[in-house]
């Protein structure tokens, strides 16, 4: 009798595992919840509803990990680590519905949570057309009309599903552009936009940006001050139903790399996340017209992006998708040495790493080599 370990990632993966094993129909679903375990991290939890937790979670199998000092009551909150399998965690959901002090809302949201483990992994690969003469990596290159236009027929022959048009640079120490110069630039781009085989996006934190480029057929807000920095934005997005990026971003281009610096960069963004997403729903954007993006390199130190990287399972689980943007970027030629051009096969490793982590909005300059590479990664996750 031989002992192996087994890769058991999400729900569909468990499903196949049990599948191989022979168990009758009316118990594979049952016997798949059972063999997937998570760990959840529930905070801010009164004292109150951390000793309810616990005994709820016990009383179905499991158990939660609380500050010591939660039986005595001398401490007001506790974070809450809650592990179990599918099956006992949808159990605990259940029980905590049932129970006073805010505990219905925790059953409701890990319940969201399980009923993402269930969906089907799927990516986007989101291609990048600067129109700027100053952009990190490709500025000056397509600056030029024609150019430009050549290469966005370029980027949807590529493969891509989406396609982000900006006109402004917002590399580390850009100058805030002016409303007509950013117009001038896209101009002779707005007509491809209505034709595109593909959703385009605009790049802009600008209303009167976004509005020109959404009357002209563009699909996707993607604003790198997530509706801050313009408040007439909510509107224009709200009004022509477009889905917008929400990214976390650390003071404005110009200033953001001066000694940026967070406590816990991960729990800081997602407060930024939670309160950016009930200012769009109280505004009138519909949930599924919400995409998050972390904001590698916007006010970030090297430590601060591989955090982020390192934790992307704990932004995905809030149920919106995840866009990333790591194409190139400084902080992987602080590893690797290589100047921006010679980024190519480090900038696949953080785009499939991510992707695994369940990211699923990829945006690159390299689109054909991205798309290969994640359809390889995706192809073997659906053998499961």
């Amino acid at each position: 009798m031989k002992v192996k370990k087994k890769s058991i990632q999400n729900l569909r993966d468990a499903r196949a595992v049990v599948e191989t094993i022979g168990v009758y129909n009316d118990v594979r679903e049952i016997m798949s919840e059972k063999v997937l375990f998570l760990v959840l991290e529930i905070e801010e939890v009164s004292s109150a509803a951390a000793n309810i937790l616990k005994q709820v979670a016990i009383s179905r199998g499991s158990d939660a990990v609380v500050h010591r000092d939660i039986v005595t009551g001398s401490v007001e909150k506790s974070k809450v680590l809650l592990p179990g399998t599918i099956r006992e965690l949808k159990l605990i959901s259940e029980e905590l519905k049932k129970q006073p002090f805010g505990l219905p809302e925790v059953g409701n949201n890990i319940l969201k949570i399980l009923k993402n483990e269930n969906a089907k992994p799927a990516f986007s690969v989101m291609g990048v057309l600067n129109v700027t003469p100053d952009s990190f990596s490709d500025g000056g290159d397509y600056f030029n009309e024609e150019d430009a236009r050549k290469r966005f027929a370029e980027i949807e022959k590529e493969g891509a599903d989406i396609i982000d048009v900006g006109a402004e640079s917002s590399r580390p120490g850009a100058k805030r552009l002016e409303i007509q110069e950013e117009l001038s630039r896209l101009k002779s781009l707005f007509p491809l936009f209505e034709k595109s085989s593909i959703p385009v996006s605009i790049d802009t934190y600008k209303s009167k940006i976004a509005e020109g480029a959404l009357s002209k057929g563009a699909k996707i807000v993607n604003d790198i001050s997530a509706l801050r920095m313009d408040r007439k934005m909510v509107k224009v997005i709200r009004d022509y139903k477009s889905r917008v990026v929400l990214m976390h971003m650390q003071g404005t281009p110009k200033i953001m790399q001066d000694n940026p610096h967070y406590d816990d960069v991960v729990k800081e963004i997602g407060e930024f996340f939670e309160e950016r997403v009930n200012f769009c729903l109280s505004n009138g954007i519909d949930e599924d017209k919400i995409i998050l993006d972390p904001g590698i390199g916007f006010g970030k130190r090297q430590e601060d992006n591989l955090a982020i990287l390192s934790n992307l399972e704990e932004f995905t689980s809030y149920g919106f998708p995840i866009l990333i943007g790591t194409s190139r970027k400084s902080f992987i030629g602080r590893i690797t040495g290589e100047d921006v051009k010679r980024r190519l096969d480090a900038s696949l490793a953080t785009a499939v790493y991510s992707y695994l982590k369940g990211v699923s909005i990829f945006r690159v300059h390299d689109v054909r080599q991205t798309k290969n590479a994640l359809s390889v990664v995706s192809a073997i996750g659906e053998m499961k």
